[in-house]
């Protein structure tokens, strides 16, 4: 789920518990939307992270690439399709990745 239907699933089940008196749901939705709230601010964190310092996450990108590659040859080599697939999406997830905190480097370097 995400988080921010967890914020408001949350804040109607406490709503909901607070008009019934079921203390309880109120508590499980106070719960919920903590949690929901807590992930969305993690994740507007993070892109702002990688908004200002994506020549941070290349590395990243690179050994996702480089961890995928050889995954798929070794699934390759053993004759196990699974993990030559799962290799080959590791891969394509490096280089999106990689392309993705290329784009924002060049629009940092260009402001």
């Amino acid at each position: 789920m995400s988080n921010l239907y967890n914020q408001a699933a949350g804040a109607t089940k406490e709503a909901l518990g607070n008009m019934t008196g079921n203390k309880d749901l109120a508590d499980k939705g106070r719960k919920q939307w903590a949690e929901g709230k807590g992930g969305h601010e993690i994740q507007k964190d993070k892109a702002l992270n990688e908004q200002e310092n994506p020549n941070l996450h290349r590395a990243g990108d690179s050994m996702k690439q480089a961890g995928g590659a050889a995954k798929e040859k070794l699934g390759e080599a053993v004759g196990n399709d699974k993990m030559q697939g799962e290799g080959r999406a590791m891969r394509a997830q490096g280089t999106g990745s990689a392309q993705y905190h290329d784009k924002l480097a060049e629009q940092k370097d260009n402001h």
